[in-house]
């Protein structure tokens, strides 16, 4: 396995894509492209899906695929952001006990996931998103990224410990988990309680990973009519007070 360039014709239909959305709103607003880690994208390439077998059997032979791996999806990523993008969403999909410990990931890891992040190290903002369950939330908090975002629903750390573990933004607030059947006014509610946990800055409302792609658009819909009730709020009560509003805004992804 050998490194692909930016410019391999195996990336040209997604750059575009990404040279279209910027287009359309990249003077709107900023927007991010997803990145799977190096792990995650190795596992996927297997034809059982896992690489607990390899890692024991073939430890050099993975290393090397890791490697050229993360040199390929870095050149992607400086591509990505070179078409218009802010900055990319790097997926991890190992830093969880479920799959290795957190030294363990130091080795099969973070070297590879730093790779990509060296490479867009100059954008305005890079999120990481760690994924599963018991993930080593306290062991990534030195990763070069503008914002975490982890299912804080059914994984620690709640939103207001991470928030008094690291004073970078916040992505979450709804459970991506159970949007799908909840009422728009549990949606809304879910807002609510995200902000009395951690308060409006700092905070992005998101869900903590993907909605079901059949997610009803009025749930959907629930989450901004949530901020904007209490971004009004907010305003209001700023109003009365010296706080300048447009320093307290309540924002959404």
């Amino acid at each position: 396995m050998e490194p692909l360039a930016g410019s391999d014709a195996c990336w040209a239909e997604q750059l575009e894509a990404l040279s279209i959305i910027d287009r359309a709103i990249g003077k709107e607003v900023l927007f991010i492209e997803t990145v799977f880690s190096p792990w995650t994208t190795a596992r996927r390439l297997t034809r059982t899906g896992e690489l607990a077998d390899a890692r024991l059997r073939y430890p050099d032979t993975l290393l090397h695929a890791l490697d050229a791996i993360a040199d390929s999806l870095a050149a992607y990523a400086a591509a990505a952001v070179a078409r218009g993008a802010a900055g990319i969403f790097l997926s991890l999909g190992a830093a969880t006990d479920d799959v290795m410990s957190a030294e363990e990931y130091e080795v099969w890891g973070r070297p590879f996931d730093m790779k990509i992040l060296d490479a867009v190290a100059d954008s305005a903002f890079n999120v990481l998103h760690i994924h599963g369950k018991r993930v080593h939330f306290d062991s990534l908090l030195d990763y070069p990224v503008q914002a975490f975002n982890w299912s804080h629903f059914t994984t620690a750390p709640s939103l207001k410990e991470a928030r008094a573990r690291t004073g970078k933004t916040l992505l979450g607030g709804i459970n991506e988990a159970t949007i799908d059947y909840r009422s728009p006014a549990e949606v809304e509610s879910q807002v609510t309680r995200a902000l009395g946990e951690v308060g409006a800055r700092g905070l992005m409302i998101t869900p903590g990973c993907t909605v079901p792609t059949d997610t009803p658009v009025r749930s959907l819909r629930a989450v901004k009519s949530g901020l904007e009730r209490e971004d009004r709020m907010l305003r209001a009560a700023s109003a009365q007070s010296a706080v300048n509003p447009d320093q307290e805004r309540v924002w959404m992804s």
